[in-house]
């Protein structure tokens, strides 16, 4: 009989026991993503990685679920930004969609939006802090803008044309 996996959020609620994970409830933080934890040297395969983002921190914490024992590994900050989740998408969507500049720019059109976790390129100690995405704003085959999303201050901070992001 096949044993069933456990849900994200069971694999989240265990790993919130950890001082680690726990802290970002003090702090503007969630979980990205949950995954299979892979085998290591002969290691027990029944296990769970938690990676969450700290917004307040720009930090990633990554925990280790024993999902049969229903315990924490080991959970610790990681010099690693994840890809965004679903969740960010759709906020980073829902601010440019509602972003003046984003209206303007549209003209009605609907925004056929691509985002990404992006980095700025001249970024400021402030900026560091900041985890941010970039949405490719669509309208038609040949128009494309560019809005970035401070996801850390919810706010869309530029938006640019195509000239204005490669600097040519």
């Amino acid at each position: 009989m096949a044993k069933a996996r456990q849900t994200p959020a069971d694999a989240d609620a265990i790993a919130r026991q950890h001082p680690a994970v726990e802290a970002l409830r003090k702090r503007r933080g969630r979980p990205l993503m949950v995954r299979p934890k892979p085998p290591h040297r002969g290691e027990a395969e029944d296990g769970e990685l938690v990676a969450y983002v700290d917004y307040d921190k720009n930090m990633s914490v990554v925990a280790v679920v024993d999902a049969k024992d229903k315990k924490v590994i080991a959970a610790e900050e990681v010099p690693v930004a994840f890809q965004l989740s679903d969740d960010e998408r759709r906020e980073a969507e829902a601010l440019a969609s509602s972003d003046a500049r984003v209206i303007e720019k549209l003209r009605g059109r609907n925004m056929n939006p691509l985002t990404r976790l992006y980095f700025p390129r001249k970024a400021t100690s402030d900026a560091r802090r900041h985890r941010y995405a970039i949405v490719f704003l669509r309208p038609n085959d040949h128009e494309r803008y560019y809005a970035i999303v401070d996801l850390s201050a919810n706010e869309v901070v530029d938006v640019l044309t195509r000239d204005a992001l490669t600097g040519q």
